[in-house]
């Protein structure tokens, strides 16, 4: 799972006031598409969506329009956002994240929709990114909850990475936190959801018989941010 999706969004079948490509930062891959619930006002709270793909891969279209649609029937506003590749710092895509959420702020009085009210949900490589800003990074508060889906929470676990070598994929750690965990186990720790816990509720969804990101990484988080009395 934390390979691409082979999903891919079709606007045509996307009922909403559509801004595709929308430039957020400087970088080439600092792009998002918004969609815009045809019924909303300056309390639309915003859904943004940050894609799975080992944190090499993947794109904002990715996620189909059976997922999409929901939102914007409940009133809410969704954005799908584009992100750095891992690059050897993973300060770059908690980056990435603050400006999206940075533009759509800016935006807001021409979008009509809040300020400073977002969801992030994330599938594996983004569950992991959406829950990182969330609990370590969101100096403002303008996360009010995180979805993460199979998302991985504790990149110091040594299971976990023999279960990503089992797939071929243990080259993506050092390339997401440029270095190994022997030769630098803090930015591993750093780089863990696990270890924060502010006060956004949190929603953690597993597959059962997933031996890529098992349950237990999700697990772990949870029962740490319920010692905490954070919603979980």
């Amino acid at each position: 799972i934390l390979s691409a999706s082979s999903c891919h969004t079709d606007p045509a079948a996307i009922k909403a006031d559509i801004k595709l490509n929308q430039t957020y930062g400087a970088y080439a891959r600092n792009v998002m598409d918004v969609y815009l619930p045809l019924r909303r006002d300056t309390s639309t709270k915003v859904v943004m969506l940050i894609h799975g793909g080992g944190w090499v891969a993947g794109d904002k279209t990715n996620w189909p329009a059976d997922l999409i649609n929901p939102f914007l029937q409940w009133g809410y506003a969704v954005e799908c956002i584009n992100y750095r590749y891992a690059d050897g710092d993973f300060h770059h895509q908690m980056s990435d994240v603050q400006q999206a959420i940075n533009y759509t702020n800016a935006h807001a009085a021409e979008w009509n929709i809040a300020t400073n009210k977002f969801a992030l949900t994330g599938a594996s490589a983004g569950g992991h990114l959406a829950l990182l800003f969330a609990h370590a990074f969101d100096s403002t508060g303008a996360v009010k909850a995180v979805v993460s889906l199979v998302g991985p929470t504790d990149l110091t676990d040594t299971l976990f990475f023999k279960d990503a070598a089992h797939y071929n994929l243990g080259y993506i750690f050092p390339q997401l936190l440029g270095s190994t965990i022997d030769s630098n186990p803090l930015v591993y720790r750093n780089a863990s959801p696990v270890f924060y816990h502010r006060a956004v509720p949190s929603l953690f969804i597993h597959g059962s018989n997933d031996d890529l990101v098992p349950p237990a990484q999700g697990l772990r988080m949870f029962d740490s941010l319920r010692v905490y009395n954070i919603a979980a």
